[in-house]
């Protein structure tokens, strides 16, 4: 059997990389020459944990096939995932530009009988206008075309593909169905052997997976038969309800400051119940990423267009762009005067992703720097995208040297919660700045022995 990517972000690169690596022949698509070129030396164009080991392999065994051609990567292939992008447009609906473009021009490509999966995020009732488009373009073509949405998070996207927590396929073709459920299922089968040869992944799956019994589900049980458009409506539903608990995080932490609780605390326990549970009752900077902002405002859009009341949606939304300047009045709060310079740790969204995309750090530094100080900012991987999404100005520039964040500084922020903070030695980074004033935005340092250091806050405890 013979697939083609077309796309490759991180949902498309991962997969594409994965199908390799488990035997298929792979095309993977894409319209910028420079993100081909760089797959076809064996790198990613963007990190991702572990994703690098496994476009390497891909390049080295034959498998894996970049092409900017649409001919050569689709004319004799069975199976097409369509992983394009689909940014918010103007009215803050999804952007489909890319999706159709996408289909018509493999219409004309591909051959009888083929399979398309839409693997991109896209509002309820894309895929019958996709349907549509392809017949125009192509009448005579048979094809089936389902939805298979991914539920993959940055930072763990290689992980969360190898091993996926359930998978969602929408349409009417039980055949075909079957069909792409196997191709999974034989990248669940050779999990084991594909994390273990990734030093990466496999460290990070024996600390994040295993302890929660991610593995021990078995396959059949993972795997879901919908409608198309019920498909369609779950990825973007279950990122709502994730972001609802982000944002209903960031609000009760809020009181907690007024109050003196501990947001830790109190979402502990809230999360103890079992109808709840924890994930994602985190108080911190808020969500951003190329996901949750774009989907929630997207289900906002589709339910505005059929008459559907949105009010609670845009709480979310509005509760997320509030909590930058939650962080801000903090930063003025502990005493910090304008015209001083704020070090910022952490610009990609998430720790373990180079992302930048709505990134509430990189907001954040946009906006200090509207509030008259100075910031310097760095990041472990995101730097070069930080100075695309967020360009360095007057008042705004980023560092490959932690010294320099803390260097002169009168507070340092902690914008993105990457494991190796932690390592740091905030001690003797401490005796560079002018005044001894540490803010974690992300409330995952250790409060008492940060508070023997710094003049210590975080949000909500």
């Amino acid at each position: 059997m013979k697939i083609a990517i077309i796309g490759t972000g991180y949902v498309g690169l991962t997969l594409s990389t994965l199908l390799a690596r488990v035997g298929y022949k792979t095309y993977c698509i894409d319209v910028d020459k420079k993100k081909i070129d760089t797959i076809k030396k064996g790198k990613s164009h963007f990190y991702e944990l572990g994703l690098d080991t496994l476009v390497k392999y891909g390049i080295d065994s034959g498998n894996l096939i970049p092409t900017l051609d649409y001919k050569e990567g689709l004319s004799d292939v069975d199976v097409v995932f369509l992983s394009v992008g689909t940014p918010s447009g103007p009215d803050g609906g999804f952007d489909l530009t890319y999706i159709f473009e996408a289909v018509e021009g493999a219409a004309k490509y591909v051959k009888d009988g083929t399979v398309f999966v839409q693997r991109s995020t896209v509002p309820v009732g894309t895929g019958k206008e996709a349907v549509k488009r392809i017949k125009k373009v192509n009448p005579k073509l048979k094809f089936t075309y389902l939805s298979s949405p991914e539920f993959l998070r940055e930072g763990a996207a290689v992980l969360d593909s190898i091993v996926q927590d359930r998978i969602v396929i929408g349409g009417d073709d039980e055949k075909a169905k079957d069909l792409i459920f196997k191709i999974f299922e034989k990248i669940e089968f050779l999990s084991e052997e594909i994390i273990s040869k990734n030093p990466e992944i496999s460290m990070y799956a024996n600390n994040n997976m295993f302890n929660n019994n991610h593995s021990e589900v078995e396959f059949k049980n993972k795997c879901m038969s919908t409608k198309l458009e019920s498909a369609e409506l779950i990825k973007v539903c279950a990122n709502t309800m994730l972001a609802m608990k982000i944002s209903y995080a960031n609000n009760i932490a809020r009181i907690c400051d007024k109050v003196d609780a501990n947001i830790t605390e109190v979402m502990d326990g809230v999360g103890m119940d079992r109808r709840i549970n924890r994930s994602f009752l985190y108080a911190g900077i808020g969500f951003g990423g190329g996901c949750f902002p774009k989907d929630v405002k997207g289900l906002i859009r589709s339910l505005e267009e059929h008459d559907v009341d949105a009010s609670l949606f845009k709480a979310v939304m509005q509760v997320n762009m509030e909590q930058v300047d939650f962080v801000i009045q903090k930063i003025k709060d502990m005493g910090t005067p304008k015209k001083s310079k704020v070090g910022v740790l952490g610009l990609s969204f998430k720790p373990g992703t180079s992302d930048m995309r709505v990134s509430p750090a990189g907001r954040l530094c946009k906006a200090l720097v509207k509030e008259a100080y100075t910031v310097v900012g760095y990041d472990p991987q995101a730097i070069e995208e930080a100075q695309i999404e967020f360009p360095q100005e007057k008042g705004l520039e980023y560092s490959e040297s932690i010294e320099d964040v803390f260097r002169d500084s009168e507070i340092v922020v902690v914008a993105t919660d990457w494991p190796e903070f932690k390592e740091l030695d905030f001690k003797s980074l401490s005796t560079l700045m002018k005044e001894k004033r540490l803010l974690d935005a992300r409330n995952f340092l250790d409060i008492q022995e940060m508070s023997k250091i710094f003049k210590f806050e975080n949000l909500g405890a």
